[in-house]
């Protein structure tokens, strides 16, 4: 007999039989009282069709079935999105949790937030569910299946490398069953090493040094006007440096979310003495600067978001301008920069040529999504890449990033958070599982 495939299915961890409401209505057809099913990794439940009943998003949540075998089932997908518990009731961007929590609701999959004080040596978690009925993200403690997809929302790369998340992320890779995506943070030295190994992509690589001596200055000075120094482990732009050379002297720019600061000294004995005042125990690169393109007199660069569909293949979700701001270094948002579309900054600056270039940005992001997730040697399903591009539409990469920030623009939005859902029906192999979208 064919069962529906999807509903709402009641959560009460401790019962050995789960009550499954379809999602539509069958008036005139039969379904048997119940069948075995697996609920999302491996709880053993039985489940009774209640075709007649009326779900209660208290006590109710999204699923799919899959058949499995005569008359036994799996019942999910459940995805977890992992955050740290650094904070009550738990670290990491609520607003983005409970955003991707309603687009698994629309989509009949439940969502919920997970931390690794949650997980133990038994087949349920104990996780966080979002309020259905609140306005502003309200969170209830909730044992659940566990996952069958975890997504690794893991908010900053110190509480990352705690031994406790660390051992946590060993934990799921290893599990049968679960799919961890985006295990961990890229580094910036890391990165450009592996992509310096690709046959094609390495010549959109800046030339870029790991710093550990003032000769590398010197010859990475003699070659290049403008350099920039980076925090291996850095982000949206803090602490990063520029080097301009001018005809008598040289100029060091420095930013902070702070301040900005820009020094005058003529020798690069001296730049290299106040780089390492400024730097003090962080690991830099040293990378030659481009001469980017220009939007209103301001450099620009391009910021892409590239995830994994329904198929697992890469795909782009979205683009979009970051234009520096008054005497920034670099185009973050944080350091005064501001977005652009990325239709209006091109059409200006290209003319004719944006199609063409788009294209090509979306060539080189896809291709280099799949590079890096080679290279890593890991699952992943999301990144976003920033490129830069000259006046002559010339496309530099500059670096990538392993947990993106959101996208403002409401369809990249919409697009980004169904991409993470359909890769996770992917992974957890309830693709073909749809019959509509629950409310």
């Amino acid at each position: 007999m064919k069962l529906p495939k999807a509903g709402w299915l009641s959560i009460v961890p401790n019962k050995n039989t789960l009550e499954f409401v379809p999602l539509r209505r069958y008036p005139k057809k039969q379904f048997p009282g119940m069948v075995s099913a697996i609920i999302g990794r491996h709880t053993k439940a039985k489940i009774r069709f209640n075709p007649h009943g009326r779900p209660s998003q208290s006590h109710h949540t999204p699923a799919r079935l899959r058949h499995l075998s005569r008359n036994h089932y799996q019942a999910g997908p459940f995805v977890a999105i992992l955050t740290s518990n650094n904070k009550k009731p738990f670290g990491g961007n609520h607003q983005n949790f409970a955003d991707l929590i309603r687009t698994g609701r629309e989509m009949g999959v439940t969502v919920f937030v997970l931390t690794p004080q949650g997980i133990g040596n038994h087949s349920t978690v104990n996780g966080y569910l979002l309020d259905p009925h609140s306005v502003k993200p309200r969170w209830k403690a909730a044992r659940l299946p566990f996952p069958n997809v975890v997504y690794n929302r893991i908010p900053n790369r110190m509480i990352e490398k705690t031994p406790e998340v660390r051992q946590t992320i060993r934990q799921l890779q290893q599990m049968p069953g679960v799919y961890l995506f985006n295990p961990g943070f890229f580094d910036k030295w890391t990165l450009y090493q592996q992509l310096a190994a690709s046959p094609d992509l390495h010549r959109l690589l800046p030339e870029t040094v790991r710093l550990h001596h003032m000769e590398q200055l010197e010859r990475m000075a003699a070659k290049h006007p403008v350099l920039y120094f980076k925090p291996v482990e850095g982000k949206a732009g803090i602490k990063m440096m520029r080097l301009d050379k001018k005809k008598q002297h040289y100029e060091l720019s420095y930013q902070t979310t702070r301040e900005k600061k820009k020094y005058r000294v003529r020798t690069l004995k001296e730049v290299w003495d106040l780089y390492n005042r400024l730097k003090q125990k962080t690991a830099y690169i040293l990378q030659q600067g481009i001469p980017l393109a220009t939007f209103h007199g301001h450099p620009f660069d391009i910021r892409i978001l590239l995830q994994k569909n329904g198929t697992g293949r890469w795909g782009l979700s979205g683009m979009g301008v970051r234009v520096a701001g008054e005497r920034a270094i670099s185009t973050h948002v944080p350091m005064g920069g501001h977005i652009e579309k990325i239709d209006t900054v091109l059409q200006s600056v290209f003319g004719s040529e944006t199609d063409r270039i788009k294209e090509r940005i979306e060539q080189v992001g896809i291709r280099t999504a799949r590079w890096i997730e080679n290279q890593q040697n890991a699952l992943l399903g999301e990144m976003s890449m920033d490129l830069g591009i000259e006046k002559d539409g010339s496309l530099w990469i500059f670096e990538a990033n392993s947990k993106p920030m959101k996208f403002d623009e409401p369809n990249i939005r919409r697009r980004s958070l169904r991409r993470l859902i359909e890769y996770s029906l992917y992974l957890s192999g309830f693709s073909h599982t749809s019959e509509g979208t629950a409310t």
